[in-house]
């Protein structure tokens, strides 16, 4: 095994001595076959076509407020500029209208103002792969209220690209600023027709309610429950003015029972006599005690009766005990006083003169009998009115209570109408606070609401190639170069005929050769050598010069196309001093 390994590793080493035998014996010939084709390839990269890149970042701000207040009161909104973006700056009718902008194409020759025709749309075509435009938009951040929009164009003039992108972020700019005016103009009208409808019906409303006040009046229909309170205060009222006279009723009775059933006055019975009586005659002294208790006995027996008659006190009332029982004390000290003139009547003479008894009324109770007189007479007079009174509480109730049951019998459809009312006041007061807020932002400037846009980055004048790029072009022209020289070196070594080795003269001649020697070195040799030396080297370097200016200009003409067009022109002042045709470069970039 570690035969074969070792085998191995000798067959590798020798084949890699062998290759590089082979490379030092061709390295003139792969150099040759390298700058040759290395530089024609290099010279060839600045034929082919370039392709110029313009790039331009823009912001694009919503503005919350309003976005919501749009969003959420009105079916017209911004949501689609964010969904068409593509389609609003890179879309047929976008391309169009800045070719025509830029001056690719001719003022009248796109007159569709919808979708293109199919003319429009080949001349379109025509245009852009001329130019090898091609145009490519991407948002770079994304959220709720801030766009970044980056727009790149290609194409194979770097002016045009430049004027290309401008006219495509420039007219996508207008539109959206032209969408979002004609968004607020119908949301404007949106709103003013949703309060004026909303006016309408309140309006409506209110006339049915006002037609319904009418047919009450003086209360409000579609509030039952107020009604209702009145209602029954009228009827507490109605009751208390029952209660009132009623009472007025009892306090006038009982005082004209007092009046009915009480004496009209109270006497002191004095008699001055001609009379014959016995011996014991009653004197002064007793007919005054007499005449005390008896006014005495009158006064208590008034206010007992106008105690249980106009104060409506009952037997086992405290005043009216304590009355009794001095009443009964008055009578029991009376009939001491009253024996005597019983016992002896008196005996009137034949001859003399009769008095009378004459009486002395009591003023105390002559006082309180015209008192009672008098609330008899306040009593009767507060009575009428009292009555007259309750006679106007007995229509207001009667009224009202018809009243209450023609809302109870409406109160649904009051309530309706209340209701719809309500509702249609609510609102209309919502859509004018919309439609005030709109104004007040369609009021202020245009670039301070709405969608706003901000530059970031302006397309630069670069024209530096983005296509193709100069390590692909320097890689690519240096693997044809180096393939020619392997290329080479093979069929050199392929068509060779002389012999390397004694193997082969050998197998040729069938004789064994001991060793083989290389070329004598003779005069003849060392001339032929040294011509080589003298033809090869400047060629070579002729050759190696030529590769190195040519892989400079391709990658001059990619990296730094001033430069390269200031070689070229020097190029073509040096081809033209000897009468050699241009390089036909000059127009291939631009300053």
């Amino acid at each position: 095994m570690a035969n074969v390994k070792d085998r191995t590793f000798e067959d590798l080493r020798y084949t890699l001595s062998e290759y590089v035998r082979i490379f030092r014996r061709r390295w003139k010939l792969a150099l040759l076959g390298l700058c040759l084709v290395g530089s024609a390839a290099f010279w060839i990269s600045q034929y082919l076509p370039r392709q110029y890149q313009a790039t331009t970042i823009f912001e694009r701000r919503d503005d919350v407020v309003l976005q919501n207040l749009i969003r959420g009161n009105s079916p017209y909104g911004f949501d689609h500029l964010k969904s068409t973006l593509a389609l609003d700056m890179t879309g047929s009718r976008a391309l169009a209208d800045a070719a025509v902008a830029v001056g690719l194409l001719p003022a009248g020759a796109i007159t569709s103002r919808g979708a293109l025709s199919n003319d429009e749309l080949r001349l379109l075509d025509t245009t852009l792969a001329e130019y090898d435009l091609a145009a490519n938009v991407k948002l770079t951040h994304s959220s709720p209220s801030l766009d970044t929009i980056e727009l790149r164009c290609t194409a194979n003039d770097a002016t045009i690209a430049s004027r290309f992108v401008k006219a495509l972020r420039d007219r996508y700019i207008e539109m959206t600023e032209r969408r979002i005016a004609e968004v607020l103009e119908k949301s404007h009208r949106f709103f003013q027709n949703e309060v004026a409808r909303f006016q309408r019906e309140a309006n409506t409303s209110a006339q049915l309610l006002q037609q319904r006040f009418a047919d009450f009046p003086g209360v409000d229909p579609s509030d039952t429950a107020s009604v209702g309170a009145r209602l029954e205060a009228l009827r507490s009222e109605q009751a208390r003015a029952y209660q009132n006279k009623a009472d007025l009723e009892a306090q006038i009775a009982a005082r004209e029972h007092f009046l009915a059933n009480a004496p009209a006055n109270v006497v002191a019975p004095v008699s001055t006599t001609n009379v014959q009586a016995p011996a014991a005659v009653s004197t002064p002294e007793t007919s005054e005690q007499q005449r005390a208790l008896e006014s005495a006995i009158a006064r208590v027996e008034g206010e007992l009766l106008e105690a249980t008659t106009v104060k409506q006190m009952t037997e086992q009332h405290p005043t009216v005990l304590a009355l009794r029982r001095k009443l009964a004390e008055l009578r029991a000290a009376l009939r001491p006083t009253l024996a005597p003139a019983i016992n002896q009547p008196a005996v009137a003479t034949g001859g003399g003169a009769a008095t009378e008894a004459q009486a002395q009324v009591d003023p105390v109770w002559r006082g309180h009998r015209m008192r009672v007189e008098l609330e008899l007479e306040a009593l009767r007079a507060q009575l009428k009115v009292a009555a007259a009174n309750l006679e106007d509480i007995d229509a207001r109730v009667a009224e009202f209570s018809a009243l209450y049951g023609k809302l109870l019998e409406s109160n649904e459809e009051m309530q309706t109408l209340q209701t719809r009312l309500t509702e249609s006041q609510n609102s209309a007061a919502i859509w004018q606070s919309h439609l005030s807020q709109l104004e007040r932002i369609m009021a202020a400037e245009h670039e301070q609401h709405g969608t706003q846009f901000a530059l970031i980055e302006e397309p630069k004048d670069n024209f530096r190639a983005a296509r193709p790029q100069a390590p692909a072009l320097l890689i690519l022209c240096s693997a044809c170069g180096l393939a020619a020289a392997f290329l080479l070196i093979a069929l050199a070594e392929l068509l060779d005929r002389s012999f390397r080795s004694a193997g082969q003269v050998t197998r040729l001649i069938g004789l064994p050769v001991l060793e083989c020697i290389g070329v004598i070195s003779t005069p003849r040799e060392r001339r032929k050598q040294m011509l080589a030396r003298a033809v090869w080297t400047p060629a070579l370097a002729v050759l190696v010069l030529m590769l190195i200016s040519s892989a400079t200009l391709a990658y001059t003409s990619l990296e730094h196309p001033a430069l390269h067009q200031r070689a070229i022109r020097v190029l073509d002042g040096a081809l033209a001093s000897i009468g050699a045709p241009p390089t036909a470069l000059a127009n291939k970039t631009h300053d």
